[in-house]
């Protein structure tokens, strides 16, 4: 049996980066900050490929974001914000990060040699 093109696309990697996903899912949030596992629950809601092994890719999420100087750890504010763990944001200077991405266009680019 053959799959539709919609199925087809489910099961296949998006050709986004893992900065990239990260940046979409930050960019994406109202306060332009979103929790680990908002970042996690916006990449599988949006790419069905990440609903499965989600052991591999959330360590590569969390390796990118701790070794990224342009991802800030946000503290929550004592009172008003309710749950656990920081928030995640741009660091000053990096919002032209999304600059990168130009035209909204988050897909890989191809690597120089």
């Amino acid at each position: 049996p053959t799959c539709s093109s919609d199925e087809e696309k489910k099961f296949t990697r998006p050709a986004y980066s893992y900065i990239a996903l990260i940046a979409m899912a930050i960019q994406q949030s109202p306060s332009n900050k979103v929790t680990l596992s908002g970042i996690y629950d916006f990449i599988m809601k949006k790419f069905p490929y990440y609903r499965s092994n989600q052991r591999a890719w959330q360590n590569s999420i969390r390796h990118n974001l701790s070794l990224n100087s342009c991802f800030v750890k946000v503290p929550r504010t004592e009172g008003n914000e309710k749950g656990k763990g920081n928030y995640w944001s741009f660091a000053s200077g990096c919002e032209s990060m999304l600059d990168l991405f130009e035209n909204g266009n988050y897909r890989r680019r191809r690597r120089r040699r």
